[in-house]
């Protein structure tokens, strides 16, 4: 059986890759085969991404004057859809509402307790690797990308492995082997406050001044991106877009390393449980009972993933409510 990977098939599949350019565009993968854009797969299963119900949250006063995508939230609770979604980077159905938005949870969750444990802010940062390493394994190009990231004082943080970028008349997407990471350097806050020109000094012990230094040895570029929002959006970001061996038994897409490792470091597991857009809060499973059925939309991936309803209706009848064991917001 030929496998479609054809834009009409995965278009039908999900049609939220209409969002992403990235996603949309033909891939050259010519000489590497082995490698694809996540998404470009077969689905899982016959019911990734079907919809199983609610979470719910109900507190109205944590939403009070909050505005989230354009929608007051005021005196509003928040429903989340719930999906059944594998855990493939590969399926064209679940890689970005799915794998990616899992994957963004994890790493926002180590990245979090990492902070509380006082081991510094993390960073995005990219490696860029120079052409002569594109060729090798991915996972010598990871080693060499984090010998890079240490040379240059990075303690901590993940790799997310991304082996083709849009070329340059936007019309496909070409082999061209980088890492993004969430990651951090303790000397790096410095830098983001000092405004010298550096290059020349040096005896300057900055990131900056180091990263200019290691370059001219290993010829990698090292780029510092503006400072995040959040790490979930940053994390998400670098996901979607990653690509993934294909015919290997396992194969990571994320790796950790430093202070972070998985040989070192436990996560704080309570925090990848679903929060409200809103406030921030714990969501809870329920339902919506209202007269009007706000999920009428839920076989189309381009409906907003929450929304926001009255508490009771016209009738003074409530309109969410929440499964017996759940906790109230």
């Amino acid at each position: 059986m030929i496998q479609d990977n054809s834009f009409a098939r995965r278009l039908a599949l999900n049609h939220a890759i209409l969002k992403n350019k990235y996603w949309i565009l033909p891939v050259d993968n010519a000489g590497h085969e082995n490698y694809v854009p996540v998404g470009r797969g077969s689905p899982t299963s016959e019911v990734c991404g079907r919809w199983v119900g609610f979470d719910v949250c109900t507190n109205i006063v944590g939403h009070e004057g909050v505005f989230v995508e354009g929608v007051d939230c005021t005196g509003k609770h928040i429903l989340r859809h719930r999906h059944l979604w594998c855990h493939s980077a590969q399926c064209p159905v679940c890689f970005n509402r799915g794998w990616a938005v899992r994957g963004a949870m994890n790493i926002e969750a180590r990245i979090l307790t990492a902070e509380k444990r006082g081991l510094g802010s993390a960073e995005h940062i990219t490696v860029n690797l120079p052409e002569k390493y594109w060729e090798l394994p991915e996972h010598v190009q990871r080693e060499i990308a984090k010998k890079a990231l240490q040379d240059r004082g990075v303690t901590w943080g993940c790799e997310i492995f991304h082996g083709f970028r849009p070329a340059k008349d936007g019309s496909r997407l070409i082999w061209n082997c980088h890492y993004h990471t969430v990651s951090y350097a303790p000397m790096l806050q410095k830098c983001r406050e000092c405004h010298k020109v550096c290059s020349d000094n040096k005896n300057c012990e900055g990131f900056v001044n180091r990263n200019y230094r290691t370059f001219e040895k290993d010829g990698i570029i090292v780029k510092v991106h503006g400072k995040r929002k959040t790490i979930f959006g940053t994390a998400f970001y670098e996901l979607n877009h990653s690509t993934v061996h294909v015919g290997l038994k396992r194969t990571h897409v994320i790796s950790w390393f430093g202070l972070v490792s998985n040989r070192k470091f436990r996560t704080d597991r309570s925090m990848t449980k679903s929060v409200c857009p809103t406030c921030n809060e714990e969501m809870h499973r329920g339902s919506y009972v209202g007269k009007e059925w706000f999920a009428k939309n839920i076989g189309d991936p381009l409906y907003r993933a929450w929304i926001a309803v009255d508490p009771l209706d016209e009738d003074g009848e409530p309109n969410t409510i929440l499964w017996e064991g759940s906790r109230g917001g």
